[in-house]
């Protein structure tokens, strides 16, 4: 409860003084063929990897399924939809593995 009131605002600052950061995005395997890059950086005005999933959605509509069972990871560690992101981060889309 309370980290939600944070990102709200955090969101409503963001607004008002239209704070945008910069966002290294890393593609593994089913994610980087459906985007067709390794990585990229991104502009972004969001405040969390929820945020930044919607955000990808938008910009690579090809992503879209596979986003929905990827896990995250921001600057080399697991991180849940409510991770708070910050300039320069680095955030590694994780599809699930298949096969055997």
């Amino acid at each position: 409860m309370v980290t939600s009131l944070i990102v709200k605002r955090i969101n409503s600052i963001k607004s008002v003084y239209n704070i945008v950061m910069r966002v290294k995005i890393l593609f593994f395997a089913e994610a980087k063929r459906a985007v067709g890059l390794e990585e990229t950086e991104i502009d972004f005005d969001g405040a969390n990897i929820s945020d930044l999933k919607e955000f990808l959605k938008d910009q690579f509509p090809s992503i879209n399924n596979v986003l929905e069972g990827s896990a995250f990871a921001v600057n080399k560690e697991y991180a849940r939809l409510q991770k708070t992101l910050k300039d320069g981060d680095t955030v590694a889309i994780i599809p699930p593995v298949e096969g055997g």
